[in-house]
């Protein structure tokens, strides 16, 4: 198909059949030489999913909880009834009803979450309704209930990663290196704690933790080199506290290293291309780059000494932004001047997808549209009415908050417990 010149990475999730294919490919690439980043970044595992294994072993600790409360919210959201009474005693308990009763879809772990966090907001509601209906069999003991508070509360960093890492707006690969030190350090904490729960808790998942990020990705630690208000700073901060301090150093230097082969190569190209745009120079003509200063400049051969980009970009202080939301994009395109063949490789890897969850959600689309009432639609009016929706989307001058919304709205879950009227009685 002739892409294999123009494939740098492949974002996938932990498959296994997914490491078989990607290292078949990166051994085709290599063989004949279209192997881009010199094969550091060709398989990026996708940092959600892993997260979401992290996670998935701590919930599994509270599992005969998370399985009573959510059977428990279902019975009480079949009938409205049942969310009457139940909102009625948590009234009478002094519990603020304007948190919503939620259920969760299992495989997306931050749904779970806030159905954890909703259900313990209701605890003493929950233990109220289950002695006033016999039928309500769902209510967790005391032992439970201390265990999913603490879960819930040990999942909180998690979330905020999450969040990053499906950002509708699609963050860029330099923001993940300090997020994912956060996870790391939530873990450690619970692993050393004296609690026998949260110590126990937390093994299954410092084990799946160091399987994928032991070794920090080199992506994330070159992209956050590449942001100008980090630097080398975020890199030997981060790694301080990951690694034990005689290995820091060695580590931040492998770091350095492979950025500077991967800017050398870069470096390369963008000479060759340069002189090769360059018309030779005829012995019997006069010299042709006598009009244009640029050309003469890039034939003039480097000095010995001089520094490169990459070393002059790393000696120069870090950027103080004052900005809310620094784009790293934009001002490598404003120092492209300044900076041309680091510019390019700093837009090459903030181009690289660390997550697939953006792709992701773009197909499951599909399953919004052919539901059951339009499972006869023909291929082509699926994709009218795909199109359909993403033309009228993009019209609007606030794409991104309506697209968000709209993500919100379609799995919103959330149910509002009935707060019965005062006047009635």
């Amino acid at each position: 198909m002739g892409i294999q010149d123009k494939i740098g990475t492949i974002t996938l999730d932990n498959a296994t059949n997914n490491d078989r294919a990607t290292m078949f490919l990166k051994n085709n690439f290599q063989g004949k030489c279209k192997l881009h980043f010199e094969g550091l970044f060709f398989h990026v595992r996708c940092c959600a999913h892993i997260l979401n294994l992290v996670v998935q072993d701590g919930l599994g600790t509270i599992e005969a909880c998370l399985l009573k409360i959510r059977e428990g919210v279902k019975y009480l959201r079949k009938s409205p009834s049942r969310l009457l009474r139940f909102g009625e005693i948590a009234i009478s308990l002094g519990i603020s009803t304007h948190r919503s009763l939620c259920t969760d879809v299992k495989t997306r772990w931050n749904s779970t979450h806030r159905m954890l966090e909703s259900a313990i907001h209701y605890k003493r509601a929950f233990q109220g309704y289950a002695l006033r209906d016999s039928n309500f069999i769902w209510s967790p003991a005391s032992d439970e209930w201390d265990r999913a508070e603490k879960v819930c509360k040990l999942l909180e960093v998690f979330l905020k990663a999450t969040n990053l890492f499906s950002g509708t707006s699609y963050p860029t690969s330099n923001l993940f290196l300090t997020e994912i030190f956060k996870v790391k350090k939530e873990i450690y904490n619970a692993f050393i704690s004296d609690d026998e729960f949260l110590s126990g808790m937390s093994v299954p998942m410092y084990e799946k933790f160091e399987k994928y990020w032991g070794e920090v990705s080199v992506l994330m630690s070159i992209a956050s080199i590449l942001d100008p208000r980090f630097k080398l700073k975020s890199v030997t901060w981060t790694f301080e506290r990951l690694y034990p301090m005689e290995e820091c150093s060695s580590r931040v230097e492998e770091v350095k290293s492979q950025l500077k082969s991967i800017f050398e190569k870069y470096f390369n190209l963008f000479k060759d291309v340069t002189s090769s745009s360059t018309p030779p120079q005829s012995l019997d003509e006069p010299n042709p780059q006598g009009d244009d200063f640029m050309a003469y400049l890039n034939s003039i051969p480097l000095e010995t000494g001089q520094k490169t980009e990459l070393e002059v970009y790393l000696e120069e202080p870090i950027h103080r932004s004052k900005e809310l939301k620094f784009d790293v994009l934009m001002w490598w395109r404003q120092h492209s001047s300044k900076f041309p063949v680091l510019s390019k490789l700093a837009k090459d890897i903030f181009g690289i997808p660390i997550t697939t969850v953006a792709s992701e959600s773009a197909f499951s689309a599909g399953g919004r549209i052919l539901d059951d009432y339009r499972s006869s639609l023909s291929k082509d009016m699926v994709e009218l009415l795909v199109c359909g929706s993403d033309w009228l989307k993009s019209v609007s001058k606030t794409t991104i908050k309506t697209l968000v919304q709209s993500a919100k709205d379609e799995e919103n879950l959330d149910i509002d417990v009935l707060i019965p009227d005062k006047s009635s009685h």
